[in-house]
């Protein structure tokens, strides 16, 4: 099991200190925000931060194929690989604040799942048919370095998406175990539709995490993750009709107020957090005492989750060494004990 990191794109001095100290730490993975209109460009700190640390591996959460052309993105991912082989991932969904915050819509699943096997080629600087009728490459990128590809989704068509195309997929759904259930079980019969064997995909959790003995402390920290993701349930749920989401997905999407990205999205003191009960906020976050938390962990571990991807830690030097005394330790290894 990984304990993965999320970090925003600004404050660079603050954003350094922070991915050094996760590396310091034992985090696997930092992960950082795509979104050009609420913050810095995230491959200016993706490059910042790869120099300012020793192991952990940078990648998008997540970038996309409207704000950003597919070439370019392949361009720049096949950039840092070279600089910092080993240590660089690509992070791809339909985009969220990134498009939205433009009056976009999100990009359409079928355009993606055209788009992901050109991005994947690209990066090897193999040729691909391009639309238009013409053939293209990235000329120096000939014979490149393998990038994993991580797609992120919530809704089942995109979660389906993910298993037959990516290497990681990050589930956005919570972490009550029958949610996570349902996700995995998406992934699992994309691949094996794909012709892919269900084990060779990685299932990531993207959520928040606060290790605390204050347990009011700890929800009110991870108040902003079951905030984001009853905006993402509930556009899932309007465009999937026979959606199949368990109740303990759904009740939140009809429990939520309305959401604005440019009134304290990703803030858990944000006015859209305050309809959050105590019970809402445990089913989509890791939050109380370290025993607690392990325990959510060991579950979701046995259920097939390979990395808990914790956001946004900025500036949270603190609760980033209490994780890596507490919590790393202990699902560091062959399995959590």
């Amino acid at each position: 099991m990984k304990i993965g990191a999320q970090f925003l794109p600004e404050e660079n001095h603050t954003f350094l200190s922070s991915v050094r100290t996760a590396d310091e730490v034992g985090y696997a993975r930092a992960w950082l925000v795509d979104g050009q209109m609420l913050w810095h460009e995230v491959y200016v700190y993706m490059t910042q931060g790869l120099a300012a640390t020793k192991d952990i591996v940078f990648g998008t959460a997540v970038t996309n194929t409207l704000t950003r052309h597919f070439s370019v993105t392949a361009s720049a991912v096949a950039t840092l690989a070279e600089l910092y082989p080993g240590r660089v991932l690509l992070g791809l969904g339909r985009g969220d604040n990134a498009v939205r915050t433009l009056g976009l819509k999100p990009v359409p699943t079928g355009e993606l799942a055209q788009t992901v096997p050109l991005i994947r080629a690209l990066l090897k600087g193999e040729e691909v048919d391009i639309p238009g009728g013409r053939r293209a490459r990235i000329r120096w990128a000939e014979g490149g370095r393998e990038v994993p590809i991580m797609m992120a989704a919530t809704g089942p068509k995109n979660i389906r998406l993910a298993g037959a195309l990516a290497d990681i997929v990050m589930l956005y759904v919570g972490t009550h175990p029958e949610s996570v259930k349902w996700g995995i079980e998406h992934v699992r019969a994309g691949a094996t539709q794909a012709g892919r064997h269900p084990d060779s995909v990685e299932i990531a959790l993207l959520t928040a995490m606060y290790v605390s003995d204050d347990q009011e402390e700890a929800w009110q920290e991870c108040r902003w993750a079951p905030a984001a993701c009853a905006n993402h349930i509930a556009y899932a749920m309007k465009w999937n009709p026979d959606h199949g989401m368990p109740e303990t997905m759904t009740r939140l999407a009809r429990s939520r107020d309305a959401y604005d990205y440019y009134a304290g999205h990703l803030d858990s003191k944000a006015d859209h957090t305050a309809y959050l009960t105590g019970d809402l906020v445990d089913d989509f976050v890791l939050a109380g005492p370290t025993d607690k938390c392990l325990e959510r962990i060991r579950q979701l571990e046995r259920l097939g989750v390979a990395e808990i991807s914790t956001a946004y830690v900025n500036g949270k030097f603190d609760q980033m060494k209490r994780v890596g005394r507490e919590i790393i330790p202990a699902v560091a290894g062959a399995g959590v004990r």
